[in-house]
Formats: structure tokens, C-alpha cells, sequence
């Protein structure tokens, strides 16, 4: 499932949808250089969060310990696979197709915090599933998936098009829907293809929570909306010494 765009115009330029890939793409180079010197594991011990580590920090009550756990829920969030980018530019261009809308929803201050919020319940779901996991974890997906989850709830009626293999429009609902469910249909088929399908549900379900409260707050926006495909027609002009009588053809 490769989504393109969605067809909502909004008024809001989505600045910290922007923000937040040039962040993450900026951190994909500085991991490509801190790996290429021979520093990988290093890198990997202060910046990914591993769910056994995290789970040690807390159980020491150490306050260092306990503050860089935590500091890796949020640096692990920027990074991504350095094998190769279609880790990175998957989860970006489904931050640049879904993120736009929300953030003109919520406003920029309130995006911010509701990706990183979503980001870190992703983070914790994921150490839920398998504490005692000493393998590292990274990416934006857990985060992403909460902005899945806030748009199924504030636009779901929108188009988006995308590839469902092939070149296809299909309301929001229904593409977001199939996506949760792929997620915990590899959860319950147990899937090891090294994907931490329950950061993604985590992420979403946060950002579904999110979602409901905002809807409840604000029923309805007008901050984004469906241009129309034809313009306005222009009413015709009457001519004053035109005969109304006579019949128009």
C-alpha cells in the first residue's frame, strides 16, 4: 500500500509536517556517517531504544539511566534502517500524505505535540510486547501510525490515491483500516520479519484517543476542504432591451 496524495486543499501550509522530514532525513545522514567510522555501536547504545535496556534503567532508579532510556524514545523516533532509504521515504511519504490535513486540523503547536505524544505511546507498546527484548529499535512508523490514526478519525471521508497494488482511489477509512488491520493480523500470525507491529498499533490507537477528543471539541472544520472540479458558472447576462416574452431557445 503506497498512498500518493489526498485530494483535501487546506489553508494551513504544514510547516512542522516538514519540519519533522527534514528531521528525520538529517538524522538518517548523520547515522549513515556515525556507522561508515566505526562508531555503530556506540551509536546504536545512546540513540536506539532497546526494550530490555529501557526496561533496566527503570527498574536501577537511576536518574541518568532512567533519562537516557527515555531520550531514546525520542531520538530512535528520527531514525531509521541504514541498510537502504526505503525505510525512511515509506514512512516520510506517509507522513507528507497524512500529516498535511492534521496539522492544519490541530494547528502546528498541537501537531507537534500530538506526533511526538503518539510516537511515545508507539515507543512504549512496543517494550509492552517484549520486554525483555535486547534487540534495538528504530523509525517513525509508531508516530506515523498515531497520524494514521488521528486522520481515520478527522478525515475519514477523504480520497486518497494510492497504489492498493495498482493505481487506485479509495475513501481514508477504508485505506486505514486495511493498514491496522495488516498490523494486527502480523501480531496474530505472529510475524518475524523484524517490524514492531505493535509500535505501529500502540502509535495508533494513541493517535485515535487524540483524534476522538479533538472531534469531540471541534465537530467539524472547514480548514481543508474538496476543490471543486468545475468552475462556478456565470450567471448570463441579460439585455435590458431584450424581449422577456419571447421565448429563449
Amino acid at each position: 500500500m503506497i498512498p500518493l496524495k489526498d485530494n483535501l486543499k487546506c489553508l494551513l501550509f504544514p510547516w512542522a509536517t516538514f519540519v519533522f522530514i527534514a528531521l528525520n532525513c538529517v538524522a538518517y545522514v548523520l547515522e549513515l556517517s556515525a556507522l561508515s567510522n566505526g562508531s555503530a555501536q556506540h551509536f546504536i547504545q545512546t540513540y536506539l531504544m532497546v526494550p530490555a535496556t529501557f526496561m533496566n534503567a527503570f527498574t536501577s532508579g537511576d536518574p541518568a539511566a532512567i533519562a537516557a532510556a527515555v531520550g531514546t524514545m525520542f531520538s530512535s523516533m528520527f531514525l531509521h534502517d541504514p541498510s537502504g532509504p526505503m525505510h525512511l521515504l515509506g514512512n516520510m511519504l506517509y507522513l507528507f500524505v497524512f500529516g498535511r490535513a492534521l496539522e492544519a486540523r490541530l494547528g502546528h503547536g498541537k501537531f507537534i505535540a500530538f506526533y511526538l505524544i503518539s510516537g511515545i505511546f508507539a515507543a512504549l507498546a512496543h517494550v509492552w510486547s517484549d520486554p525483555a527484548s535486547v534487540v534495538p529499535t528504530l523509525g517513525a512508523s509508531g508516530a506515523i501510525a498515531g497520524v494514521l490514526g488521528g486522520y481515520l478519525l478527522l478525515w475519514p471521508k477523504a480520497e486518497i490515491t494510492g497504489l492498493v497494488p495498482v493505481p487506485a482511489k479509495i475513501r481514508a477509512y477504508w485505506y486505514i483500516l486495511f493498514w491496522i488491520g495488516m498490523q494486527f493480523s502480523s501480531v496474530l500470525t505472529g510475524a518475524s520479519d523484524g517490524v514492531a507491529y505493535w509500535a505501529h498499533i500502540g502509535g495508533f490507537i494513541a493517535g485515535m484517543a487524540i483524534g476522538g477528543v479533538v472531534r469531540m471539541i471541534q465537530p467539524v472544520s472547514d480548514v481543508c476542504y474538496v476543490p471543486s472540479d468545475c468552475p462556478p458558472v456565470e450567471k448570463p447576462h441579460n439585455d435590458d432591451d431584450e424581449d422577456e416574452s419571447e421565448p429563449k431557445r
